[in-house]
């Protein structure tokens, strides 16, 4: 079995290392201690301006709204939070908080503050602005409190300390705190403008707001006043919306663009002999198809159907012809080196026989036509949905592609306006604790993710493996996740395991996306 993250089983003075079974927030005092508590300084003098193409805008600044991908990496240039993942993806680092304490039994845990922080318009950082972002997160109507259900409190200890108070044994509180929902921003600017804080934002991190024009450019500067010496080296990211796939990378080729984002996989070769640099990351993301289950909006609310379409994809020639073997056929909703991922838990495979079998027990036996949203510049998403229309009309079901800018898709999937939608999922920790949460929780503002799926068994199945400690049991727990899901059919269809693919030119030092995808720029440069 491979190392899992999420046990501390030895300490280090940079950061918190996780090997072996399960995180050890009741099996020790967990601490970690960063190097310095205070280095802000000025920053290095190479400077210069960094252009990254995107395939979309994002929808907001504000962590406790943030839903998209794009959002989030924004989110990373502008916050802190008190731990991020390491680029491994195998520990938990320090942050904003440079140590931390979990108490024998796992319900307390105690967050030491690094000294001298100050957000970027100069004003301090204390434990009462920590405090309130969290516990804005936690409200049950936020998107994403969900991930830490099991803390029940969140107080300041002074100006410099913080103390989460747990329900009960909570597993992936460490990965948890390290995800963009619970980015640190300041209380006063959130108390001046409310939810106006996506457009607003006032952070620790690296950059700033400097512009934003909706649906083409979003522009930060350096913070002058961040707390890592030396950091960032530029002045400038500028991010351009450019949906076109063939045009990133004749934006990256002419230089326009230093990076680019949702690289096509046909074209990496090539990219690679124009002397940029191409970055894979393997094993966090997976292609899904996701099912609308509200009766209002076609036959996904029965199982049989759900079936009939999960069993009529050939995932092997996906993989090969529209990722160019770049890709793998998906085994569970879970990416594949999402710890406790699992493959032999009854995948749906490739079968028409067995498809039309579970069609003639549908409520639709006859068969149904229905739509998939899929962004517009994702070519090899298109590419997989026409092979899938081509066997699903074997069968009797015609599946009607529809191309949309990607902003569009992103808004019909947040308000259920959709009926299917391709979604290639990235985890933000290597925990399934994320993706399971929000996929199974029909209680929760997201409803399942916008799909109103319902699936109890494997809820509860879920819901207990936060609290389960022991590696064993966890997986064991996981395993039967994975199998309700797919003997379910659920509302998450898996595909093909999915690499993130990013080019940068040559001129570019620095870029490196951690395990799961993320990326930030404090560390980038320019020749």
């Amino acid at each position: 079995m491979r190392a899992e993250l999420l046990r501390l089983v030895r300490h280090s003075r940079r950061r918190a290392v996780y090997v072996g079974a399960s995180l050890a927030v009741v099996a020790l005092a967990a601490a970690a201690t960063a190097v310095g508590e205070s280095n802000r300084g000025k920053a290095a003098s190479a400077g210069g301006t960094l252009t990254m193409a995107r395939v979309a805008d994002i929808f907001t600044m504000d962590p406790v709204q943030t839903i998209d991908d794009r959002s989030i990496f924004t989110n990373l240039q502008i916050y802190d939070r008190l731990v991020k993942l390491s680029r491994d993806g195998k520990s938990v680092d320090p942050e904003l908080a440079t140590k931390w304490t979990i108490s024998k039994g796992g319900r307390q845990a105690l967050f030491t503050l690094r000294k001298g922080v100050e957000f970027s318009d100069g004003s301090p950082l204390t434990s009462a602005d920590v405090v309130a972002a969290i516990n804005r997160e936690r409200d049950a109507k936020a998107p994403w409190s969900f991930l830490i259900a099991p803390v029940k409190s969140v107080t300041a200890v002074g100006p410099t300390k913080v103390k989460f108070t747990m329900a009960e044994p909570f597993a992936p509180l460490l990965p948890a705190l390290s995800t963009f929902a619970f980015s640190i921003y300041s209380k006063k600017q959130f108390a001046k403008y409310g939810k106006g804080l996506g457009s607003h934002p006032l952070g620790t991190g690296a950059f700033m707001l400097q512009s934003w024009k909706k649906g083409s450019e979003l522009d930060l500067v350096r913070n002058p006043n961040y707390w890592q010496k030396g950091k960032p080296h530029l002045d400038k990211v500028v991010f351009k919306v450019v949906g076109d796939d063939n045009a990133r990378v004749l934006q990256l080729q002419s230089g326009a663009a230093d990076v680019i984002d949702s690289v096509p996989p046909n074209q990496v070769e090539a990219i690679k002999s124009h002397n940029d640099k191409v970055e894979s990351i393997f094993g966090s993301a997976v292609g899904l198809l996701v099912l609308n289950t509200q009766k209002s909006k076609g036959p996904f609310a029965d199982k049989n159907a759900r079936c009939a379409v999960a069993w009529s994809v050939d995932r092997s020639a996906v993989a090969r012809n529209a990722y160019f073997g770049l890709a793998q056929p998906a085994k569970s909703s879970l990416p594949n080196k999402t710890l406790y991922w699992s493959g032999n838990q009854s995948a749906p495979g490739y079968d028409l026989t067995k498809a039309k079998a579970f069609l003639a027990k549908s409520s639709v036996p006859k068969g149904f036509t229905f739509s998939v949203d899929v962004d517009s510049g994702d070519s090899p998403a298109a590419t997989a949905l026409q092979i899938w229309a081509a066997s699903l009309k074997k069968i009797g079901i015609t599946m009607k592609v529809t191309k949309l800018e990607a902003t569009t898709v992103q808004d019909r999937f947040n308000t259920q306006k959709f009926a299917a939608r391709y979604v290639p999922w990235t985890n933000d920790t290597p925990d399934p604790d994320e993706q399971l949460g929000a996929g199974l929780d029909y209680k929760g503002p997201q409803h399942s993710l916008f799909t109103s799926y319902v699936n109890r068994t494997a809820y509860k199945l879920m819901v207990k493996a936060r609290s389960e400690m022991k590696a064993a049991k966890r997986a064991a727990l996981y395993a039967k996740v994975q199998r309700s899901m797919n003997t379910d059919c659920s509302a998450f269809i898996p595909i093909v395991d999915l690499p993130r693919l990013y080019a940068s030119g040559p001129n570019v030092v620095g870029f490196s996306p951690n395990s799961q995808g993320k990326y930030s720029f404090e560390n980038v440069s320019k020749k």
